[in-house]
C-alpha cells in the first residue's frame, strides 16, 4: 500500500512540474501594445486625411480600443508616433485635438486608473499653446480642452458652445 501512495505522489508530482521546465529568462515574452501605437496611428491618418463624420467615429470609439477608452495615452502614443516637432504643423495640431475630444469624453470607459489624470495631456496642451499657432481658433480649443480634460466632459458639441461664448 505505502508503494502504491508513493508511486501515486511520484507520478502527481512529476506532472506538476512537467510544465515547468523552462525558466522565465527562456519563455518568450509577449509584449502588447500598452499605449495602443498601431490604433492611435490608425486613428491619427484617418482623421487627419478625412476629417470627422459620422461612420468614422463610430468606428474609431465604438469599438475596442476606442478612443474614449485611453484617455490620457492618447496624448503618450501620439507623442511616441509624430513628437513634437511635427505635432506643431498646424494640420497635426488639429488632428491631434480632435483626439483628445473622444479620449476624454467618459471617465467611467477609461481601461486604465492611471489614464483617468490629463496629466500628458495637459503638459502637451501647454506646450502647444506657448507655440506660435497660425490660426487663433486653435489656441481657444487649446483654452476649451485644457478645461474639458480635468472632467472628462470634452464634446464638439460644448467646444462649439465654449468657441460661441469666449
Amino acid at each position: 500500500m505505502r508503494m502504491v501512495t508513493w508511486v501515486f505522489s511520484a507520478a502527481v508530482v512529476v506532472s506538476l512540474f512537467a510544465g515547468q521546465s523552462k525558466t522565465p529568462d527562456t519563455c518568450e515574452q509577449v509584449r502588447t501594445d500598452p499605449y495602443s501605437l498601431s490604433f492611435v496611428s490608425s486613428a491619427f491618418e484617418s482623421f487627419s486625411n478625412q476629417g470627422v463624420w459620422g461612420a468614422q467615429i463610430h468606428q474609431f470609439n465604438n469599438n475596442s480600443p476606442g478612443l474614449s477608452q485611453l484617455g490620457d495615452s492618447v496624448s503618450i502614443a501620439v507623442l511616441k508616433l509624430h513628437g513634437l516637432d511635427e505635432l506643431k504643423m498646424p494640420e497635426n495640431t488639429r488632428t491631434y485635438l480632435t483626439l483628445v475630444v473622444f479620449s476624454f469624453s467618459d471617465r467611467n470607459r477609461v481601461l486604465e486608473k492611471s489614464d483617468k489624470e490629463p496629466r500628458i495631456t495637459s503638459l502637451m496642451l501647454d506646450y502647444l499653446r506657448g507655440e506660435k499657432l497660425p490660426e487663433p481658433r486653435t489656441e481657444r480649443v487649446i483654452d476649451y480642452l485644457k478645461e474639458c480634460t480635468k472632467d472628462f466632459s470634452c464634446s464638439f458639441e460644448n467646444e462649439s458652445r465654449f468657441l460661441t461664448n469666449h
